[in-house]
């Protein structure tokens, strides 16, 4: 059904809506994204053109009270596709009346049908927007102008140099400008970022068989004008080709603009597009019969939004990662964050080179990771909470709260978990594909280096080793009650994943000697550091108490209650309580309160059995009923200021048989951004941690398709209202193609093997298809 791959709107909305709208509607290729602004439009309160590039950011320096602060943001570059046009002489200002704008998934297209109302009639604008995914560094666009009327219609196609970093209201009081303008010649606009002094170019040319188009020059734009007499219902048909490369990626940057401006046309581009996405929708799709009607196409935008944040033909290509908000827009000011263990393992599954390439972003900036943990007077390899072009700390020392308008401290790079999610990731791929390259190249270093980074942090009691100064990733607890000092002391999920950090590594000693020794003796990781791991992995403090339920940090349980309930009848919306909270002048650092799941989260990357099993070896006894009454209780506190959150706890409903329940969590997830359901912030940018989880969670966990041990498990639990899951995923070099239907499973492999279904063993061959 056509409407099951459209995003399509009708409306005409006004600010964070239409915002909202553009992130939803970028078109990208892993290189670069392309905000869905409408051509006429500049930035002002209800659009926001944007054009980012994998990799470039900019820091500039503002003056906050006294006090210089640096921020490293992706830079918005120059606008290619500014249209101007003038009726009669007369240019057009007045904001179209009526709309349509359809987001085609499966053929990777934008177009967009407006009308603008004029003295004499209406003026109607159609444009098709494409972005190359092959070769990346083009994109085009195609416009059709027509009149209810005859007139002498001006058309001006604008590479518009005037251009800040404007898309977050709450960054607008710092400085924003990111780069210059060098060059306006040749239709291309070159320049330079202020501060990382990266070179770039972005070119345009415009063509048009009922007129021609000329060129004009200024110090900051380039403009391709044209002037017509078109009759009535007449049809100007105008196209764009456009390239954008730079100095980062290659050094013939220019070569490539010119290139693609000489050789491009609108149809080569936009066939390239169509080509690309057919192709790969045939091993991407997930497709799903349920009851909610709109659920196919919104997981068909998680996926093409996953996409277009990195693929095969562009990132290996780049030293780039993905951020939080994808190149959508600069909300987290385009970071990567500890959201990459929500994507990489499902870009593992789909299309493993593209894991591999976000992976080398990490294992290159691990010397950056170093220094990181020795600014802080640590050891080894400490990753940033907030990483963006060379890998150092930018998250921020205080944050604006928007409820009070004020200034707060931000403990938030605290969270050393995001290094074990770093090594997640790299067991995660090692795990899925069996190739073991990857460690031999950088990624038992870092392992080693992350290692080292707890080992020498631990403190010793003399009975069991405890890690202090870190947090969660419950972000609502920074530190404990009536204390300046961030940090807190023995957060489970932490102290649970170093134990199973340092196993792995242990296991990877036997597994593969030689390299191991190798690696341990390029990082200076000796005999004493393992046999500190094997003990530590044995010995690190995890609290639970009387009925069995994992203590969240050491003195949680000493917190006080907070009645949910009664703040959600005063505020409505209370996913933000910290907020709240603080305007109230109180702390949420006081209350048993939680942003998202934190000591439940390992049950999210490896599965209960694996998380009992690492209590266990720490030394603790579990009873038969943990799970439930553990995710009951941290349930009944979490208030999912968090979009990964619900993910997560549906992960956890459905190791405990809810699966109805879990739906009902990923429902609202998949919705996420396209309901904006954080009341704005999808503005933004698009949130990829929950797109990259709700997909992990329908493909591993209800389905139940997992790599154990080298064979493809199969054990399925599937939501009450669902009729029918198929989808194909790729393990160890072999494409699996599964469909699960009235209580039948049907698998399809294009090698020979052997796999699990249901606990039992069967023998697969290549291409033949068959049921259980």
């Amino acid at each position: 059904m056509t409407e099951n791959w459209q995003i399509v709107y009708r409306d005409t909305p006004r600010g964070v809506k239409s915002y909202s709208q553009e992130a939803l509607l970028t078109l990208g290729n892993g290189y670069l994204g392309w905000r869905g602004a409408p051509l006429m439009s500049r930035y002002n309160a209800d659009h926001y053109p944007g054009l980012y590039v994998a990799g470039i950011f900019n820091q500039t320096t503002t003056k906050v009270n006294s006090r210089d602060i640096v921020n490293e943001d992706p830079v918005n570059f120059p606008n290619p596709q500014l249209l101007k046009i003038k009726i009669n002489e007369t240019e057009i200002t007045v904001p179209y009346d009526q709309r349509k704008a359809t987001l085609d998934m499966h053929k990777g297209k934008l177009t967009e049908e407006l009308v603008y109302p004029v003295d004499a009639g209406h003026l109607f604008v159609k444009t098709t927007k494409v972005c190359d995914p092959v070769s990346y560094h083009r994109l085009a666009l195609k416009v059709e102008l027509s009149l209810d009327f005859s007139a002498q219609v001006g058309v001006e196609m604008i590479i518009d140099g005037k251009i800040k970093n404007q898309n977050v209201a709450r960054y607008r009081k710092f400085n924003s400008q990111e780069f210059k303008v060098t060059q306006t010649a040749d239709h291309i606009l070159q320049g330079k970022t202020l501060q990382s002094n990266i070179n770039f170019a972005v070119g345009a040319k415009t063509t048009s068989s009922e007129a021609n188009f000329e060129t004009s020059y200024n110090q900051d734009s380039i403009v391709d004008h044209t002037t017509i007499k078109l009759a009535a219902k007449q049809v100007l048909d105008i196209k764009r080709v456009m390239a954008v490369a730079t100095d980062y990626e290659d050094p013939n940057y220019l070569k490539i603009v010119k290139m693609a401006l000489d050789e491009g046309t609108f149809e080569e581009i936009y066939q390239s597009n169509l080509q690309h996405w057919s192709d790969f929708w045939k091993v991407a799709d997930v497709k799903i019969t349920s009851d909610d009607r709109d659920i196919q196409k919104l997981i068909r935008l998680n996926i093409f939004q996953l996409h277009q944040a990195a693929q095969k033909l562009a990132n290996p290509d780049l030293d780039a990662s993905v951020g939080s908000r994808g190149l959508t827009g600069e909300g987290y000011r385009g970071h990567i964050f500890w959201d990459a263990l929500f994507f990489v393992p499902y870009y593992t599954a789909i299309e493993p080179e593209t894991a591999r390439a976000l992976m080398k972003y990490r294992i290159k900036r691990l010397p950056a990771a170093r220094r990181n943990a020795e600014l802080q007077r640590e050891h080894g390899a400490m990753y940033p909470w907030q990483s963006a072009s060379i890998g150092d700390e930018q998250a921020q020392l205080i944050h604006l709260n928007p409820m009070t308008n004020e200034w707060y401290p931000d403990n938030s790079r605290l969270q050393r978990h995001v290094s074990l999610a770093v090594v997640y990731d790299i067991w995660s791929y090692t795990q899925m594909t069996g190739d073991n390259s990857l460690l031999k190249q950088g990624g038992l270093n870092v392992l080693l280096q992350t290692s080292k980074f707890w080992l020498e942090k631990a403190e010793y009691d003399g009975e069991n080793y405890h890690l202090s100064g870190v947090m969660g990733p419950d972000e609502f607890h920074e530190a404990y009650p009536n204390t300046n000092q961030g940090g807190l002391s023995d957060n489970a999920y932490t102290n649970m994943m170093v134990a199973w950090s340092l196993s792995w590594l242990l296991k990877l000693r036997k597994k593969m000697p030689e390299t191991f020794a190798k690696a341990c003796e390029e990082s200076d990781f000796d005999e004493t550091l393992i046999r500190k791991a094997d003990e530590m992995a044995h010995k690190l403090k995890v609290y639970i108490n009387d009925q069995g339920i994992i203590e969240q940090y050491n003195h949680y349980f000493e917190l006080k209650d907070l009645n949910l309930v009664d703040y959600e009848k005063k505020y409505g919306d209370i996913h933000r309580i910290d907020r709240i909270l603080t305007a109230e002048n109180k702390s949420a650092n006081d209350y048993q309160v939680d942003k998202q799941a934190d000591s439940l989260m390992m049950i999210y990357n490896l599965g209960p059995r694996v998380m009992e099993e690492t209590v266990k070896q720490l030394g603790n006894n579990l009873p038969k009923d943990w799970l439930k009454k553990n995710r009951d209780y941290y349930l009944a506190r979490t208030v999912h200021g968090s979009t990964v959150s619900r993910p997560v706890y549906a992960s956890v409903d459905i190791a405990l048989g809810d699966v109805d329940k879990a739906w009902q969590k990923l429902q609202v997830a998949i919705r996420s951004d396209y309901d904006d359901i954080q009341g704005g912030t999808t503005a933004d940018g698009i949130h990829t941690g929950v797109m990259g989880a709700v997909l992990t969670v329908i493909m591993r966990d209800f389905a139940g398709v997992k790599f154990v041990d080298g064979k493809l498990n199969i054990d399925p639990q599937l939501p009450s209202k669902w009729q029918r899951l198929s989808f194909t995923q790729k393990y160890c070099g072999v494409r699996y193609r599964l469909t699960f239907e009235d209580n039948e499973i049907k698998v399809k492999a294009d090698h020979g093997c052997v796999i699990k279904v249901h606990g039992h063993e069967y023998q697969l061959e290549a291409n033949k298809e068959i049921s259980y």
